[in-house]
């Protein structure tokens, strides 16, 4: 069987990934409003890329290539070996009474203690994400194997639609946001739009460059409604409101949903530029552990330094250099990657990507997420 690569290499969402991380941390660092939303871009980066590469691994099935192998190995690969580095250096540095809470992190589950307050040590916020992902992605596999691809659109129309509607009635159960904010169930739809791009786009290949058009003016839509409803004091997700549980999320959706298939839509231009400059590109590579770490990091400088704009910075800083080394030299070399350099920026980071977030391989021209 050909070693055909499962996705061809996308770059600007590389720089769509920075974006995205950027989004994050300007959000906790400088409590940029709505910015938080990034982790949703990330959120429909995830579904697109990790759909069609388990499109590719069906196809690959089909003639004896490996389906549950590939996928899981992979994912262990990329997942793993920053996720428990991180949880050995926040154990050493911080107070984490394991023996009550393990099991949540050890199943990837830790969005379930975030959404009921039983997370006991500042910094592992970050992980519910992770949780969300991980879990959609238990079960992905499984209906994208045995369905065929107008099944799975229909599928993920569904999620689409009802997660709004079943946000709307349980919200009145919760007396915070945080079940609403990070539970799979809730956030699915996020996921699902980007896999409904990827879905579509392989059933139709000239689909995203069509539609490209519509998708920047729906991607401006969405941004209007954001930001003009968020003049409303209940259009917040802390307010835990009906109107912005049904709505905020499902606009956040279709605001990164057009913007990933206007940014696949045109392979020129100032915004394909902007989005593949090489230290973007770059930023998006290391941006799993950026995330992991980034909030710890904010609440220790913030010990020392008093100023929002320098905690920030050099957070920011600090953050930066442990995700370069992260990468340089434990994930890279556990992912197999080669050494070479284009422009000042190792190949392998111009071929990497989130896990968040993403998972590398050392074939050349693979994009997996």
């Amino acid at each position: 069987m050909p070693n055909k690569p499962l996705m061809k290499r996308i770059p600007q969402l590389d720089g769509l990934r920075a974006i995205a991380i950027l989004m994050v941390f300007a959000a906790h660092a400088f409590n940029v409003p709505l910015f938080w939303m990034g982790v949703d871009l990330f959120f429909v980066l995830s579904g697109y890329l990790i759909t069609g590469i388990l499109l590719g691994l069906k196809d690959r099935r089909a003639v004896g290539g490996s389906y549950w192998g590939s996928f899981y190995g992979r994912r262990a690969r990329r997942i793993l070996p920053p996720y428990v580095a991180f949880l050995i250096l926040l154990t050493i540095f911080r107070h984490v009474p394991w023996k009550h809470i393990w099991y949540w992190y050890a199943f990837f589950a830790p969005n379930v203690p975030l959404a009921f307050g039983k997370i006991p040590a500042a910094g592992m916020g970050p992980l519910w994400s992770l949780g969300v992902e991980e879990q959609f992605y238990f079960l992905w596999p499984f209906l994208l194997l045995v369905s065929t691809k107008e099944a799975l659109r229909h599928i993920l129309l569904a999620i689409i639609v009802i997660s709004p509607v079943l946000r709307a009635i349980c919200t009145p159960l919760f007396d915070t946001h945080f079940p609403i904010f990070s539970l799979t169930i809730f956030r699915a739809d996020t996921l699902a739009v980007g896999a409904l791009i990827a879905v579509t786009a392989s059933r139709s290949p000239n689909w995203i460059n069509e539609n490209s058009r519509k998708a920047l003016a729906i991607l401006i839509g969405a941004a209007a409604l954001l930001a003009g409803f968020s003049t409303m004091h209940s259009f917040r997700a802390g307010a835990n409101s009906i109107f912005f549980n049904s709505v905020g999320y499902s606009l956040s959706a279709i605001l990164f949903g057009g913007a990933l298939v206007y940014s696949l839509g045109y392979q020129s231009g100032m915004l394909h530029a902007l989005l593949t400059l090489a230290p973007l590109r770059y930023l998006g590579l290391i941006s799993y552990t950026f995330y992991l770490y980034h909030e710890v990091v904010l609440l220790r400088i913030g010990q020392a330094l008093h100023s929002q704009a320098a905690v920030g910075l050099a957070a920011f800083v600090v953050t930066l250099i442990i995700s370069t080394m992260s990468w340089h030299f434990f994930e890279s070399p556990i992912l197999g990657q080669k050494r070479r350099s284009v422009s000042g920026v190792p190949s392998r980071a111009l071929r990497g990507g989130w896990e968040a977030k993403s998972v590398e391989s050392s074939e050349p021209g693979r994009q997996e997420i």
